[in-house]
C-alpha cells in the first residue's frame, strides 16, 4: 500500500461538539449540527456496536459536498457551516466546516457515531480502558445525547444514544455505507476495547481482519496493519457496483486514488480514495466477484 500522509489537527477535531455546555459558546456548526436527527424514520430502537451516522470535518465543505455529489450522486443542503448530505431522500451523513484554533487549513477526516445504550457509562468504560474523552457527554437536541472520544490508539469516534432510535438494519443500496473499519497495528487492544465500550458480543477472527458483531449482525472491521507507523483511524465504505469504474472518476472529481483495485497485490473488489480534503474511505463491491462472478 501506498504510503499516506495524513494529518488532522487536535484543536481542530476539538471543534465537533465544541462548547456544548453553553449556547454562547456553540460554533454555528455545532447549532446546525443539534437540529439534524440521524433518520427521518424514529424507530425508537438500538443496535449497540453500529454505525449509525458519519460527520466529515473538513475545511472546506462546499468543495468536499461537490466531490460526493459526482461520484455517488448524493445531495447537499447546507446550513451554514455545516452540510447534510441525502441518498434517495433520505440523510447519510453530515459535513462540519472547521479550521483549527490558528486558522490552518486541515486535511479532511470522517468521524463515525457508534450507537450505545447509555452515553455517560459507556464515556467512562472507554476512559476506564484508556481512551480520552474529547467533549464530555452532552444532549444534541435533534440528534440525541453523544460523546466525542478517542481511543487508546488516537483513532477518533462519537458515542452516540440517538434521540428518535437507530436506523433499521438494512442491505445497503449502491451509493449508501456499506461498512466501517479501523486500522491498527494492535488488534488485540483493539479488540478488547471495543468489545468492552461497544458491548460487542461475537467475533470472528483471521490473520489480518476481524469482524465484531452484536445480535448477530456483522457491526465493524478491524484491519490489522503491520506499520506501527500508519494513522490509526477508523475508515468508512461506500457499496459500489463497479470499484474500477468510480475510481477511474476519482481524479476527475479532485480525490486521489490511494490503491486501484487493479493494483497488485490488492483487491479487484476495492479500492482506496481520498477526497477533495483528504479524508480516507474504501469503495467496495459487495457482494464480492470473483473470477467465476459474485460470491
Amino acid at each position: 500500500m501506498k504510503a499516506i500522509a495524513y494529518l488532522f489537527t487536535l484543536s481542530a477535531l476539538l471543534l465537533f461538539l465544541n462548547g456544548c455546555s453553553s449556547n454562547a459558546q456553540k460554533s454555528a456548526g455545532t447549532r446546525a449540527m443539534e437540529q439534524v436527527p440521524i433518520t427521518t424514520e424514529p424507530t425508537n430502537k438500538i443496535y449497540p456496536g453500529k454505525v449509525v451516522w458519519h460527520d466529515l470535518l473538513t475545511s472546506d465543505i462546499h468543495k468536499a459536498a461537490e466531490f460526493y455529489q459526482k461520484l455517488f450522486g448524493w445531495q447537499a443542503e447546507f446550513h451554514g457551516p455545516y452540510a447534510v448530505m441525502s441518498f434517495n431522500g433520505k440523510p447519510v451523513a453530515g459535513i462540519l466546516e472547521v479550521q483549527s484554533t490558528k486558522g490552518k487549513l486541515t486535511d479532511g477526516i470522517w468521524i463515525p457515531s457508534f450507537s450505545v445504550t447509555e452515553v455517560d457509562q459507556a464515556a467512562r468504560q472507554a476512559e476506564v480502558n484508556g481512551a480520552r474523552i474529547l467533549t464530555k457527554p452532552t444532549t444534541m437536541k435533534q440528534r440525541g445525547r453523544a460523546a466525542l472520544i478517542r481511543d487508546p490508539n488516537n483513532a477518533d469516534l462519537v458515542l452516540l444514544r440517538a434521540k428518535d432510535g437507530d436506523p433499521e438494519d438494512h442491505k445497503a443500496a449502491i451509493g449508501e455505507w456499506l461498512w466501517d473499519e479501523i486500522w491498527t497495528s494492535k488488534p488485540q487492544q483493539t479488540r478488547d476495547f471495543y468489545q468492552k465500550v461497544l458491548q460487542y458480543d461475537a467475533m470472528i477472527n483471521s490473520e489480518q481482519y476481524d469482524v465484531l458483531l452484536s445480535q448477530d449482525k456483522w457491526r465493524a472491521g478491524v484491519r490489522h496493519l503491520e506499520d506501527e507507523n500508519q494513522p490509526m483511524i477508523w475508515v468508512p465504505v461506500i457499496r459500489v457496483d463497479d470499484p474500477q469504474a468510480l475510481a477511474d472518476q476519482v481524479e476527475e472529481a479532485g480525490g486521489i486514488v490511494w490503491m486501484d483495485p487493479s493494483e497488485k497485490p490488492g483487491n479487484p473488489n476495492t479500492a482506496l480514495i481520498s477526497d477533495t480534503t483528504g479524508a480516507l474511505l474504501l469503495i467496495q463491491r459487495w457482494p464480492v466477484e470473483s473470477e467465476g462472478g459474485e460470491q
